[in-house]
């Protein structure tokens, strides 16, 4: 992994597990309460939550994947070579996209199987 890749994804990870403890810290559990945000629940609630939040963000990195894609697809201007990289990407980003629509289809059905 580049030094880019690796100093990216730790902030990502940073600003994520962040959130939670600033969240504590600031009092957003009384001011959600106030606001009637349910704070307390089930842990599938919770994890309905992260799975939705998660699922959003693949929603967003397939659309920035396929503008990256088209953006070298077009600008390839007769490189073949760049023309393919451009349909690789394509084809990847779409089987991507479908193996985790397939994962969430599979854990919804266990869960309703499994009654929680």
């Amino acid at each position: 992994m580049s030094k880019t890749k690796y100093i990216f994804s730790s902030f990502v990870l940073f600003l994520f597990s962040a959130s939670a403890v600033l969240a504590d810290a600031y009092g957003l559990d009384d001011t959600a309460g106030k606001a009637g945000i349910p704070t307390k629940g089930s842990i599938t609630l919770k994890i309905g939550t992260i799975v939705g939040a998660a699922l959003s963000f693949v929603g967003i990195f397939f659309l920035g994947l396929m503008l990256y894609a088209g953006f070298l697809w077009m600008n390839a201007r007769g490189k073949q070579e760049q023309a393919d990289k451009a349909q690789d990407i394509i084809v990847d980003a779409c089987i991507g996209l479908a193996i985790t629509g397939a994962a969430y289809i599979i854990t919804k059905f266990v869960f309703q199987a499994m009654g929680i």
